[in-house]
């Protein structure tokens, strides 16, 4: 960051620059803070409103599997496939966004707007085609914002032409790309957290998991007699409970288990 207010300072020195009113600048970028801050907050509510149906979806597909309706789990499976898809374009542009405010807002202090402004238009571009299909209204307004960052840069003062910019342009797409990274970290693992794997079953699991389905309400499972009746070990049975109360598809207490 310091290289690069250097650089912009360094241009600054061999132009003739024409600075507009300060209020002017600070007007505009706190016009164009409003407009970011409205599609975080737009962004904010899909990505909930998609976790809450994502939730909803997954009891449904638990509920399915727990009546033994492996369709129906199915469908509500790739329902939920269907909204982590989206939900990772979402979180990535909400988390994008949310780096871009932060270097918006520190334009207040810097006024150093032309030498950022191609890394957060660039980001709002790569932003906006990703969403334009998920939340139109938002991908309309980012590209008012990429409008905005260009009165910004005239309102800096920077009127005259600086090729030299275009020198570099390696430096500033680094920045942007850095951006992107952390954003695709961060999303692997809240996506998982939100939208949880629909747990699935083994061969052994579902025979288990079948005899545990056929016997009568309020009946206490044996291990012995589910495994004679199922004709496998013991043991293989003991390791098919854990994993299906792991998978939240029965609860097994102590006395169940005998």
């Amino acid at each position: 960051m310091a290289r690069l207010v250097e650089f912009v300072r360094s241009i600054r020195r061999g132009h003739r620059v024409e600075r507009h009113s300060p209020d002017s600048y600070s007007s505009k970028l706190s016009s164009a803070l409003l407009v970011l801050n409205g599609q975080i907050n737009r962004l904010k509510n899909k990505y909930a409103g998609m976790e809450a149906r994502g939730k909803e979806y997954f009891e449904r597909c638990i509920q399915a599997l727990q009546a033994g309706d492996e369709g129906y789990a199915a469908i509500y499976a790739s329902e939920i496939a269907e909204l982590r898809r989206i939900a990772r374009i979402v979180l990535q542009s909400l988390i994008v966004l949310e780096q871009v405010r932060v270097r918006m807002e520190s334009l207040l202090e810097l006024r150093e707007i032309i030498g950022l402004a191609p890394v957060l238009k660039g980001l709002l571009e790569r932003v906006r085609s990703e969403i334009v299909n998920i939340v139109p209204e938002a991908a309309e307004s980012l590209g008012s914002l990429t409008d905005a960052i260009d009165s910004l840069i005239a309102g800096s003062g920077m009127v005259a032409n600086v090729p030299a910019l275009e020198e570099r342009p390696e430096e500033l797409s680094d920045e942007a790309v850095r951006i992107l990274d952390e954003a695709r970290t961060i999303i692997a693992q809240k996506v998982a957290e939100s939208f949880p794997d629909i747990p699935t079953l083994s061969p052994r699991e579902k025979m288990v998991y079948n005899y545990i389905s056929s016997l009568p309400e309020g009946s206490v499972l044996e291990v012995e007699a589910c495994a004679r009746a199922l004709g496998i070990p013991e043991g293989e049975v003991e390791v098919a409970l854990r994993k299906l109360e792991e998978r939240g598809l029965i609860e097994v207490s102590q006395s169940e288990a005998t």
